[in-house]
């Protein structure tokens, strides 16, 4: 009898291999959330990171030219760049504008970019006139200093759509204010 109790297996059981496995996919959807979140941080630190390097070029235009360029023919998807419409892929920059005002390029204002971007740009600007028109939507809310700005102004729109939903994400930096308006973050 007692050679019997020895012989019993060492294995798992099918309750503590279920429990294992449980386990362990818990685990992996927690990674992979994880991850996406990241990889989405990340995104959104390039648009922050690209604003500010846009403002710091205005900046530099204005105090040796006497004002701000208005680069882009208007705010917004269809007139950013490096790619006019962004999705959930990154394009290069250093080619042609084709959101851009006649005759002028981002060069104008010296502003690069070491890797491919997510997100597109547009900066529209003026040196005589207020701002008009450009009410930026925040939250269900609006960003009312970007309106009736006195001159000279410029300002600043990111646009990404970094997972392909055709949801933008949406960067702001403004020429009134140090601040960035971030629109959609949990996209």
């Amino acid at each position: 009898m007692m050679g019997t109790a020895r012989l019993r297996s060492r294995a798992f059981t099918l309750i503590e291999a279920m429990v294992v496995l449980s386990l362990v996919g818990i685990l992996a959807v927690l990674a992979t959330l994880a991850f996406r979140r990241w990889v989405h941080t990340a995104y959104l630190s390039e648009a922050q990171d690209m604003v500010n390097n846009i403002r710091a070029a205005e900046e530099s235009f204005r105090s040796e030219n006497g004002g701000y360029l208005s680069v882009s023919s208007g705010l917004g998807v269809g007139h950013d760049y490096p790619a006019t419409t962004p999705g959930n892929f990154k394009t290069a920059w250093g080619g042609s504008c084709s959101g851009c005002v006649s005759g002028v390029q981002w060069s104008m204002i010296n502003v690069h970019s070491s890797a491919p971007l997510m997100f597109g740009y547009s900066v529209v600007a003026s040196n005589t006139t207020a701002s008009s028109g450009y009410s930026l939507p925040l939250n269900g809310g609006t960003l009312a200093a970007a309106n009736g700005m006195p001159a000279p102004w410029y300002l600043i729109e990111a646009d990404g759509d970094t997972n392909g939903d055709t949801v933008f994400t949406h960067v702001y930096g403004l020429s009134a204010t140090n601040q960035i308006y971030i629109d959609n973050e949990g996209d």
